[in-house]
């Protein structure tokens, strides 16, 4: 009798080894395994896979691994350079989770409050073990629970929001880091039109109801910084960005945030508690904390925040700012 044999991939390293492997035995349809070499990334345990498609950073569906297998020593002797990356990725659940929330309560789209619960309660373990020997263990624990998060879901929601699109924009204009760092440097930011948001009144938000979007300007400003692909872009956000400007649609979404302002100033607030124990961190692990730290010039950093939104089909801050025309207004404080 002849033997059978088990063929599958085994990926050895991390966050680009970890999607290749991925998507190939996805699209293979063969069974994988992977062994972290880093705490740089949170998709190890994720079924979908970051690809550059066009010359831009998307998530595609992928399949989970069969089984990821750890080695202590291995991951407390990674460069520190991607256990940074690792920890500032982790940290972007920061602002993800507040887009989520956001969302839920301006779209109705639907929102798992026990995987919320999940992530939040590992990347504080990680904020508040940066001093710590267990600072490797519970950064990589935290990574491997939000891949796991997003696979229970069905998508990188409960780990990606605005901030990862602001990365993703500045990968496509070649800002060569490792995505993380652009993640942790993005969620500051980011935090920023939370900032702001509160300070908002509904007198003003009401104010907004008239605003429309110049959408031959919008159009020009995606061929211009799409240049690879703005017709995939256009066709994408079209339909969405002419809503902008629809009477009955700028009313209802006007209401319904006047009518939860309250409770979205609350999760606001809530979540800025931790704002000073995060720039500790940053500055303790000696990461940079602003754009020009890692070369990145105003124009590039500045148009970013506009056109992040159309990155992907998924509602953050970034497009209830477009919706009210503020971005700009938040940008110029930076």
């Amino acid at each position: 009798m002849r033997q059978a044999t088990m063929i599958f991939f085994v990926g050895v390293g991390s966050g680009t080894i970890s999607d290749i492997t991925r998507y190939t035995a996805y699209k293979l349809k063969i069974p994988f395994i992977l062994f972290p070499t880093a705490p740089s990334m949170d998709g190890f345990t994720s079924s979908g896979a970051a690809l550059t498609i066009d010359n831009l950073k998307t998530t595609v569906a992928a399949k989970a691994p069969e089984a990821v297998f750890i080695d202590n020593e291995v991951i407390d002797n990674a460069p520190l350079t991607l256990k940074k990356a690792g920890f500032r990725d982790l940290m972007g659940k920061i602002t993800a989770f507040l887009d989520w929330q956001l969302s839920h309560f301006l779209t109705g789209e639907k929102i798992d409050l026990d995987v919320l619960e999940t992530v939040k309660n590992t990347y504080l373990k990680t904020l508040y073990a940066i001093e710590t020997k267990e600072f490797s263990k519970n950064l990589l624990e935290g990574l491997i629970i939000s891949g796991l998060m997003m696979t229970k879901v069905g998508s990188s929601r409960p780990a990606s929001g605005s901030e990862h699109h602001i990365s993703h924009f500045l990968e496509y204009h070649g800002v060569k880091t490792y995505h993380g760092i652009k993640v942790g440097l993005a969620t500051l930011y980011i935090l920023r039109f939370y900032k702001h948001f509160l300070s908002l009144s509904k007198d003003e938000i009401l104010g907004m109801i008239h605003y429309t979007l110049d959408i031959d300007a919008w159009q020009d400003l995606m061929r211009r910084y799409f240049k690879f692909a703005y017709e995939s872009v256009i066709r994408a956000n079209l339909e969405r960005v002419n809503r902008l400007n629809d009477k009955t649609f700028r009313e209802e979404l006007i209401k319904k945030l006047v009518e939860k302002k309250d409770s979205i100033d609350k999760i606001i607030y809530e979540t800025l508690t931790i704002y000073k124990d995060l720039i500790h961190a940053y500055r303790f692990l000696d990461m940079p904390m602003h754009y020009r730290d890692l070369g990145i010039d105003d124009a590039l950093f500045f148009i970013a925040f506009t056109c992040a939104p159309n990155i992907r089909d998924r509602f953050t801050i970034l497009h209830l700012y477009e919706f009210l025309g503020l971005t700009q207004d938040v940008v110029n404080s930076f």
